[in-house]
């Protein structure tokens, strides 16, 4: 009986020790994550605040959000942003390069199709927005507002048909 505690015990400290030794690198790697992420985080925020709230130089903020996207080109929060803001500025073609990155990074993000569906609409690629909404609404019919994209593509199906009467 007292042979098979000592076995057990040194069983289960063996298995203690290798995974002590395993789940600091684990650790570690997350850590390491976290910490990368937030600053980026907070970087994002204060320069979209900045924008929105018109409180300070927009081009610093701009530059800010292309800080994040050169430290991490995946960043959906500053792509996304950027995306508005070229909007705003009227740089449609680098709006619809950010969206489409967001939808690399997340090909189910709804902001981001409605947004490059909007822009694409903006330039008067009326067919392009009908066809990137049909994808995505194909891809995910169940999506929380697949009844507000389809609605958005039937009008533009509806404006599309108005342009080829305006050109007869």
């Amino acid at each position: 009986m007292m042979k098979r505690s000592w076995i057990g015990a040194i069983s289960m400290v063996t298995v203690l020790v290798v995974i002590v030794l395993m789940f600091p690198n684990v650790l570690d790697k997350t850590e390491t994550s976290i910490v990368q992420i937030r600053p980026l985080d907070e970087k994002v925020k204060t320069a979209v605040e900045m924008i929105e709230s018109g409180s300070g130089n927009p081009m610093e903020a701009i530059f800010a959000l292309r800080e994040v996207v050169d430290v991490d080109s995946n960043h959906r929060d500053a792509q996304f942003h950027l995306g508005q803001f070229s909007v705003m500025s009227g740089q449609f073609d680098k709006a619809i390069s950010r969206f489409i990155k967001v939808l690399k990074i997340d090909p189910s993000d709804v902001s981001a199709i409605e947004a490059l569906a909007k822009t694409k609409f903006q330039m008067g690629d009326i067919q392009g927005a009908i066809v990137d909404l049909k994808y995505f609404l194909d891809s995910y019919p169940s999506t929380s507002r697949a009844s507000e994209l389809k609605t958005m593509m039937l009008s533009f199906q509806g404006e599309s048909q108005s342009e080829v009467y305006k050109v007869q």
